[in-house]
């Protein structure tokens, strides 16, 4: 199967989500299932690069897109699937994930759709492994980054100092930090301080990787608990 589709048949594929969409609205529902049932035949013929690259054009969350991968696993027999976007990847029904991809801004155009091998084995077991739907935020999620950096920033300054940060203006917690916990901050990041609110505000990656090499072990104690750290990597440095 090609990854390129003739144009006329992306209309109407596209046609007939939204014609889903709008049944649904007015609670046409035998109507909607009839349409389904088309779009169904229209996606019997499209490759998954066809589907991943009609979905980023018509807008991952365009109101076609979900029905258009929904439509795509059921030709292709996938009703638990593991979908991958650009900065996350979510497993769960197709139908349900990509609604669930609706409310998520940084996740990002679709990246891949696959079947999720593991579905009957995890929905056996007790608690949140049996959970229906479940994400994970890649690296370079940018929620992800600012978890990431302000729990690290945690391990050199603290709980306090961080939070003070998150709702301080710059030269408030410069103050308030006080001109030698500057220094210090300063002397192991390598970073103004005014850079560290910042980065405490927005995320800052370099700091993480130079924060990654300082050995700590709260870190690992953080991650078990499920928070976002950096990963460590060799060598790493010393504090002082």
């Amino acid at each position: 199967m090609e990854s390129v589709i003739d144009e006329e048949i992306e209309k109407g594929i596209v046609a007939a989500g939204n014609l889903i969409h709008a049944h649904l609205m007015f609670g046409n529902y035998t109507t909607a299932k009839t349409v389904y049932a088309d779009l169904e035949w229209f996606m019997e013929e499209v490759s998954h690069g066809g589907m991943v690259s009609l979905v980023n054009k018509t807008g991952v969350i365009s109101k076609a897109a979900g029905w258009i991968v929904k439509a795509w696993c059921d030709t292709n027999g996938i009703k638990n699937s593991i979908i991958e976007f650009e900065t996350a990847e979510c497993i769960g029904s197709p139908g349900e994930t990509m609604n669930y991809r609706l409310g998520k801004k940084t996740w990002g155009d679709l990246v891949s759709v696959k079947n999720d091998d593991l579905a009957a084995e995890r929905a056996a077991q007790p608690g949140e492994n049996a959970l229906r739907l479940g994400f994970t935020l890649k690296d370079n999620n940018p929620i992800r980054l600012k978890q990431t950096t302000r729990n690290e920033l945690k391990l050199i300054l603290g709980s306090a100092a961080v939070a003070s940060a998150m709702r301080q203006k710059k030269d408030t917690f410069i103050a308030d930090l006080g001109a030698y916990e500057s220094h210090r901050v300063e002397r192991i990041t390598g970073l103004q301080i005014g850079k560290i609110w910042s980065s405490i505000k927005s995320g800052n990656q370099e700091l993480v990787d130079h924060l990654s090499l300082i050995p700590n072990t709260k870190r690992e104690q953080m991650r078990k608990r499920g928070m976002f750290v950096a990963v460590h990597v060799a060598p790493q440095l010393s504090l002082f």
